[in-house]
Formats: C-alpha cells, sequence, structure tokens
C-alpha cells in the first residue's frame, strides 16, 4: 500500500462500508478515512460512496475466495462491534486478507489481529448476555423489548427471538444503535430507523405505545436497509454499524 488516500462516506450499512472499501482498494491508496456519513461533518474533500450491493457481494466474496470463510465472517462479525478505529482497522484486515490469505486470522503477533478477535469475543459475549436478559412488556397486540448494548448485537440474536413463540407479534427496539426487530402477521424485519425522529423511552410499555402504529400500519416499510429481503418469514444475512 502506499500513502494516505482519500477520504471516503458511507451510509452507515455494511455494504455501503464495503462500497468504500472496494473504491479505496481501487485507488492504490490507504484511506485517511472511512466514516459513516451520518455521524459525522461530511468535509469538502471527502468522497461520498454510493452503496452498489454488486460492488458489496464482489468484495464479500472476494474475501472469502482470496482468504476464508473464517476471515470472511470476522469481517461482518468486527462491523458490529463498537470498536475505536473500527473502519480502518476493518479496511487493514480486508486488504491483508486479499494479499496474504487466511494466515492472517492466525497471526497471533499482530496486534490488530489480537485487538479485532478481541472485540468479536466480546461481541459475541454480550449477545448472549442480552438475550438472556430480554424482557418483554405485554400490550395489547404485540410483546415489545428496549435494549441497550454496547455492541451492535440485534442482528446476531434475531433468530434466537423470533423462534420464540409463547408471544406473537413483537418488537425488540436497541435505542443505542437505532435498530428495530418486529414480527408482526408472519412477517418480520429488522429496520434501521436512526433518520426517525424518536424521544428516549423511558419504559417499554412508552415505546410501544409510540412505535407499535407505525409497524401495524407499516410506516416503517420505506426504511428497509438495502441488501434486506422479504421471503415469507425469512430474512437474508444483514449487518448493520455499531455507532
Amino acid at each position: 500500500m502506499s500513502d494516505q488516500g482519500r477520504r471516503y462516506t458511507y451510509d452507515g450499512t455494511f455494504e455501503g462500508y464495503l462500497c468504500a472499501v472496494l473504491a479505496a482498494l481501487r485507488s492504490g491508496r490507504v484511506p485517511a478515512s472511512i466514516t459513516d456519513r451520518r455521524s459525522t461533518d461530511c468535509q469538502d474533500d471527502a468522497v461520498n460512496i454510493a452503496t452498489s450491493l454488486k460492488d458489496a457481494q464482489y468484495l464479500y466474496s472476494m474475501i472469502s475466495s482470496k482468504s476464508s470463510a473464517e476471515v470472511q465472517q470476522m469481517t461482518a462479525d468486527y462491523f458490529l462491534t463498537d470498536s475505536t478505529g473500527l473502519e480502518i482497522n476493518l479496511y487493514r484486515m480486508i486488504f491483508c486478507s486479499l494479499k496474504y490469505g487466511a494466515r492472517i486470522a492466525e497471526d497471533y503477533s499482530s496486534e490488530m489481529m489480537n485487538g479485532i478477535q478481541m472485540a468479536i469475543r466480546d461481541l459475541y459475549r454480550e449477545a448472549q448476555s442480552v438475550l438472556k436478559d430480554i424482557d418483554f412488556y405485554l400490550g395489547e397486540e404485540a410483546g415489545c423489548s428496549v435494549i441497550n448494548p454496547r455492541n451492535s448485537v440485534l442482528p446476531l440474536i434475531r433468530q434466537s427471538i423470533l423462534k420464540r413463540r409463547d408471544i406473537d407479534d413483537l418488537i425488540v427496539y436497541d435505542k443505542r444503535h437505532h435498530l428495530l426487530l418486529e414480527r408482526y402477521s408472519g412477517q418480520n424485519m429488522l429496520l434501521d430507523i436512526s433518520d426517525f425522529p424518536m424521544s428516549e423511552f423511558k419504559d417499554p410499555k412508552e415505546a410501544y405505545d409510540f412505535l407499535w402504529p407505525f409497524i401495524r400500519d407499516k410506516r416503517f416499510d420505506v426504511r428497509v436497509i438495502p441488501g434486506q429481503k422479504k421471503s415469507g418469514s425469512t430474512i437474508e444475512p444483514l449487518w448493520l454499524k455499531a455507532s
């Protein structure tokens, strides 16, 4: 890699991030930064990268074919962590995986890789802890739970929550990352509602009273994150940034 290159911004999704990484890789220069444009002031010299699902899938597949499925999974998992310097560290890991292959996952002398491995272990520990402690407020039409995890664990525990059969319709709202998991009338969806104006809910009942009408009336449908598709009651894999 050569000297530092341009600043890139993306839309906050995993797919958007991969597109920014691909743009940096094609430039042949290490990016000066890669940032979520929703959480930073736009700089005049920043390149705003559009999200292309085709480009994102191309790079994601390349990570597996050039290194391993393990490194590919690490890429998705690390993106969910609340790690300092996440975007640039993940860029470096992706670059090394494409250049050196699967052995980077076992490079125990690398401070960066050790930090990534530790962050992922912490992510999964928190995911299991949050899943164990989820408690639902039972409203008239659905159950509602509010969580506040440090890492973005909802994409990891989504399927375990949806397997519950003691509640027909449900909401789980991650107030730190503004993610909303909903199951309604046999359909389920994970939504990013960070652009939707909301106050701080003091309890799950207040969250239920506010959020459920939007879910029931399907007013959140336009906020489906790129890359997520409905297929009956099954949701395709989705990765989201910890903000």
